[in-house]
């Protein structure tokens, strides 16, 4: 009875390399192409006579040659074969094609090497990086969408204390003297409530426009909820807050509802050591009332006498 092995054995010994959907190419020992299968022919385009017996850095590129000649061939001298080597080569019409190679020494002296088409490789490893590069903007959109006021453009809530903490750090260590402010226009349900809600978001903008336009690049403006703005400003003093928020009311005067000039009440404390953003925001906000207390339109600073 015949045995199926055999069957096998023998159409496995009517295979050549030209059935394989790789290139395979051997060399001798002075790096002369002495057989390509017909992978060259049919997918590279080339004719036999015109790469068999040339050195095999006619395949390669410039940049593959250097790597071929400085690491492949020291690898193979030492460990007899390389595997997964990343090259580019051309075809017969100068194309650039990249390709993995597997080689190794054979036991006469000859190196048998394979090729892979790594093409299809390099688009998903583009694709990934695209995607990697489209994932992180959209990720960095978020964070901005996250992290500010959707009508003024300014730091919201959130982001605004986790900014002040961060900033204090280095207030504190660096023994500079910062200031929070707090803002808050007066009588601004009054505005809402006679000319609607449209005009009350039109003097929010105006109002966060100019409180940026106002403050220094250190300083951390936000729309803290409402018709309540806070400022940090992490290198001032007592005379230059007073200073700065006097110019407030004198500009916030220039945006008009109807026929009245915008006002607002402001509260001013100052950081300590040991002092937390909440401390400080409570200390300004009893100045805020204080402020309002007074008549409004005008601004205090927090005392504990």
């Amino acid at each position: 009875m015949e045995n199926k092995n055999d069957n096998f054995k023998e159409k496995f010994l009517n295979y050549s390399p030209d059935e394989f959907p790789n290139g395979a190419l051997v060399t001798n020992d002075s790096k002369i192409i002495v057989y390509v299968n017909s992978y060259f022919t049919t997918e590279l385009l080339w004719k036999v006579d015109d790469i068999v017996g040339k050195n095999i850095d006619i395949l390669l590129t410039k940049p593959s040659c250097i790597f071929f000649q400085s690491y492949i061939i020291p690898t193979l001298s030492h460990e007899k074969k390389c595997e997964e080597m990343q090259l580019t080569i051309f075809n017969a019409r100068g194309i650039r094609i990249p390709i993995t190679v597997n080689a190794a020494v054979g036991e006469d002296g000859y190196v048998y090497w394979s090729f892979f088409n790594s093409s299809k490789r390099d688009q998903l490893y583009d694709e990934l990086i695209k995607a990697r590069e489209r994932l992180i903007e959209t990720t960095d959109e978020l964070k901005l969408l996250a992290s500010i006021d959707d009508l003024t453009g300014l730091l919201n809530r959130r982001e605004m204390k986790y900014q002040s903490n961060l900033a204090l750090k280095d207030v504190l260590s660096e023994q500079h003297l910062a200031g929070l402010l707090i803002l808050d226009i007066d009588h601004f349900k009054k505005i809402n409530d006679t000319y609607g809600h449209l005009e009350g978001d039109r003097v929010l903008k105006k109002l966060g426009q100019l409180l940026i336009s106002q403050s220094e690049k250190t300083d951390l403006v936000s729309r803290f909820g409402g018709e309540e703005f806070l400022i940090f400003r992490p290198n001032t003093n007592r005379d230059d807050m007073l200073l700065f928020c006097k110019k407030l009311h004198v500009l916030m005067a220039d945006i008009v509802v109807g026929t009245i000039s915008l006002k607002g009440s402001v509260g001013v404390s100052f950081f300590s050591e040991r002092m937390t953003f909440d401390d400080v925001f409570t200390q300004a906000d009893s100045a805020l009332y204080n402020a309002k207390e007074l008549g409004r339109n005008r601004t205090e600073i927090y005392s504990n006498n």
